[in-house]
């Protein structure tokens, strides 16, 4: 709510200063409100994950060797599987999916990664990584009727056009880390020191990791004593491409284009291929290429931890 007020009172001083009218200036608040305030919801204690103490730092190179096997949390909705932990000077993420139609979405569409340090659902801290990539040389498959999973279809060289297009994901934007917002490459040191990286591994799993440093969320050099149990929450969202016009009787992905994910548990390994069997039978158990079309919003609500 503080960094809400903080950014009405930015624009309202700048309004001062511009000639615009009154209906205007009514609109522009509007999206400030919406964008900045809007949909705040916090999470109750009981509701938060107990938080992991990541004894060895991190190193941040899209390799999923340092985290745990199976990550331990998924969503079959956004089929990913994803993962937190902290030390006294980090908070560490991991996202990993090895469903070929989720790491096309990520690949030309984008994903963002929030942080809310209030444990609930009011982002503050974004970062956008990688960025929408329209020019990614990836050809869209086309539904092809009669069930089935579409990514026994894909073949080879859609697989190594997804593999090039996250390799060359070099660029990463941040919003709302003081001192450090705008655009950056994922080689340079951020001012903040926010490191983030992304590849498909040996596996074919697609595996993102980000350390994001505890002076960048909390103004302070490291976590104290007092620090642990402090809840905190982490999105992961990711974004639609836009679905094509579907042809009279074809049950396609136009109509479904935005959607929620949830917390759950799997007993796979990451958010692959092994994740998918417990799909609800929807539009997209018809058309597999409907979940290209879906935006998925993945929360993870969970404690910090604190140890000497």
């Amino acid at each position: 709510m503080a960094r809400c007020c903080l950014r009405l009172v930015y624009f309202v001083t700048q309004f001062k200063n511009m000639r615009i009218s009154y209906l205007g200036c009514i609109a522009l608040l509007s999206v400030v409100v919406l964008q900045s305030c809007g949909g705040s919801k916090k999470t109750k204690t009981k509701n938060l994950q107990p938080g992991t103490w990541q004894a060895t730092p991190v190193l941040i190179d899209g390799d999923s060797k340092d985290w745990p096997s199976p990550y331990p949390n998924y969503d079959s909705k956004s089929k990913i599987a994803y993962a937190t932990s902290n030390d006294g000077k980090f908070l560490y993420i991991t996202m990993e999916t090895g469903d070929e139609l989720t790491e096309m979405k990520i690949a030309k569409a984008g994903m963002i990664v929030s942080i809310d340090t209030g444990g609930g659902k009011d982002a503050g801290f974004n970062i956008n990584f990688p960025l929408q990539n329209d020019n990614a040389d990836i050809e869209v498959p086309q539904h092809e009727k009669g069930g089935g999973d579409a990514s026994t279809r894909l073949g080879k060289q859609l697989s190594k056009s997804i593999n090039k297009a996250i390799d060359q994901a070099g660029q990463f934007s941040l919003d709302g880390f003081p001192g450090c917002n705008g655009g950056y490459v994922v080689s340079q040191v951020t001012p903040c020191g926010i490191k983030v990286r992304a590849r498909i591994d040996e596996y074919k799993e697609l595996v993102w990791e980000a350390a994001i440093p505890i002076k960048a969320l909390y103004n302070k050099d490291q976590l104290s004593a007092a620090d642990a149990g402090r809840p905190i929450s982490v999105c992961f969202q990711v974004k639609a491409l836009k679905a094509p016009k579907s042809k009279e009787g074809d049950n396609g992905g136009g109509a479904m284009n935005s959607g929620m994910g949830s917390n759950s548990s799997m007993g796979g390994r990451g958010g692959g291929r092994g994740g998918q069997g417990g799909a609800p039978r929807t539009k997209q158990a018809e058309n597999p290429m409907a979940h290209l079309y879906l935006a998925t919003k993945t929360w993870k609500h969970f404690t910090l931890v604190y140890q000497q």
